[in-house]
Order: C-alpha cells, then structure tokens, then sequence
C-alpha cells in the first residue's frame, strides 16, 4: 500500500531538484510504501530530459511536465499523486536521515481518524509535537506559516472532496487544500526537524509581489475564513500582527539591509493601509536595524 506521496513541485532548477531527489532515494524506507510526484511547470529544456531519464529509473517516481500558472503546480502534483497521504515537499529542502520512514509512521498511526497534519520542520520552534482541538486553535497556533508549502499535507480523501473545477487562490493555493477540512475534531501540528533547505538565499524564490502576497493576499485568506465564521475576531487580528512582524522583517532585510532577492518589492506601500499600518511596520523594521546588521556581519 502506498502510504505517503512526496510532492515536489519545480520550475526545473538542477543544482536544487537533483541533489533533494539523490536524499530523498538515499533513504531505506519500502519504496512499495511511498512514491514521489514531481511536476515541473519551468521552461528549462535540459532540467526536462534529465528528469525524463531520471523518472525512468525509478518505478516510483512520476514526473510530468505542464504549463501551471505560478504556485498551480503545487495542485497538478496533488492531483496525479495516489498515496493515503499527500505532502508537499519544497525542491530546495534536503530531508533528513529516516524522514520517509517518519513520515510514513506517523501517516499509520493516523490513518483511522486522519486528523490534519501540519509537520512544520522546526519552524515554530515548538519542540515537539502539539495537538489542537478546533479549527480556530489550529489557524491561530499555524500563525503566518499557514502560508509556508512545506509545511502542508492532506489525506487523499480529503482532497478528493475539493470539487475538480475549484478555483484555487492564485498565490496560495495550498491554503484552499490545508483548511479545506473545518471540523475535524483533532488537528495535529509536529515540530519534528525532517528537512532542511539545500540554499537559504532569496536569490531565485520566484518573481511575484512580496508585499502583496504577504501584506495583503495571504491575510485575505484568513479574512475568508473569519467571514465564514470559521475562525474567531481575536484570531484573525492576532493573524494579522503576525503577518506584521514577517512583513516588517521582509522590509528589513530587502529594503533596507539589502539583502539580493527575486521577489518585486515595489509593492511595499499600494499594500500598505489595506490591513497592516505602514507606520508599525516601519517602526518594527528599523527598531530591528541594529540586530539586523550584526546577523549580517556575522553571517
């Protein structure tokens, strides 16, 4: 039975995708157990064939090339993926010795009552695993990593249930897949370390508006779900402060820090006054200014 389908979306970077997949088929897991679905959506010719041949030696492994639009290809990889559970995996994110295993023993434990997994990576500093009761403490303990792929998974039952003509959020369209389920009644956030990324620069991260996908198009989804009543007023606003905090250190390390980055900031103020204050988040970013400059030194 196939338990886990890993999920790696590309736009076809080799120096990312081929050293992730030699970790990913260094491990000892039963390979009758898990598959990998790799969707490519770039135009990189070479990066193609090599996965083409790649992909032919590895029963396991299905590889298929498309046009997705920007972030749509994380749902093309859902779609031909046939696992118990599906879980993103970023191409830059190397995993860590017995991680398929991991993964697969947690998906066993879980398959009977499939509550939501979230395995965050270390992310939220949790240490540990926490488990929450409703959909509210859920989205309110994610706080803005609701926006993170990597952390992101869903049962294949579940995700069956979105209807095929859905129209996915153009920036996020994970976010549709993790809070498709509302009423669950356990959703389980794991803090275990099972990957680390290969390249941590912001280099070559994609080209869209960062300002507005954090600043605005990833808050609007949270506002959704207070509109559906899904979530609670003192959720959302704490949502809010969080996506203050992250764009505020956006605007430190990329506009002022300089930090090189693909990302468009030009952005930065028609995504202001919308739901974060340009002022709070300007004072947040060069209060932080100091601290800043002695990680980059350091670095």
């Amino acid at each position: 039975m196939k338990y886990l389908s890993l999920c790696l979306p590309t736009n076809g970077i080799s120096e990312w995708v081929f050293p992730v997949l030699e970790k990913i088929y260094g491990q000892n897991a039963n390979q009758e157990e898990w598959e990998l679905i790799v969707t490519n959506n770039g135009d990189n010719a070479e990066f193609h064939e090599r996965m083409v041949t790649y992909a032919s030696q590895h029963e396991n492994l299905i590889y298929k090339k498309n046009n997705a639009f920007l972030f749509e290809n994380q749902i093309e990889a859902l779609r031909i993926a046939s696992g118990a559970y599906l879980k993103f995996m970023n191409h830059r994110s190397i995993l860590e010795p017995g991680a398929i295993q991991w993964m697969i023993n947690v998906i066993k434990e879980n398959i009977e009552d499939k509550p939501i997994l979230y395995l965050s990576t270390g992310a939220l500093n949790m240490g540990g695993q926490k488990t929450c009761t409703t959909f509210d403490e859920f989205v309110r303990s994610l706080r803005h990593y609701a926006s993170w792929t990597t952390g992101v998974g869903v049962w294949k039952s579940d995700f069956d249930k979105i209807p095929e003509d859905w129209v996915y959020n153009k920036i996020s369209p994970h976010s549709d897949v993790l809070f498709w389920v509302r009423d669950r009644e356990k959703y389980i956030i794991d803090d275990t370390v099972w990957c680390h990324e290969i390249d941590n620069s912001h280099v070559r991260k994609g080209k869209y508006d960062l300002y507005r996908a954090f600043g605005v198009e990833e808050i609007t989804v949270t506002l959704n779900l207070l509109n559906d009543r899904s979530i609670t007023a003192d959720t959302f606003k704490y949502i809010v402060k969080c996506y203050e905090k992250c764009v505020s250190g956006f605007y430190l390390m990329f506009n002022i820090l300089h930090e090189p980055c693909s990302y468009a900031l030009d952005g930065f103020d028609d995504a202001m006054g919308i739901f974060l204050d340009k002022r709070r988040v300007l004072i947040r970013a060069y209060a932080h200014v100091p601290m800043g400059l002695i990680k980059k030194i350091l670095r």
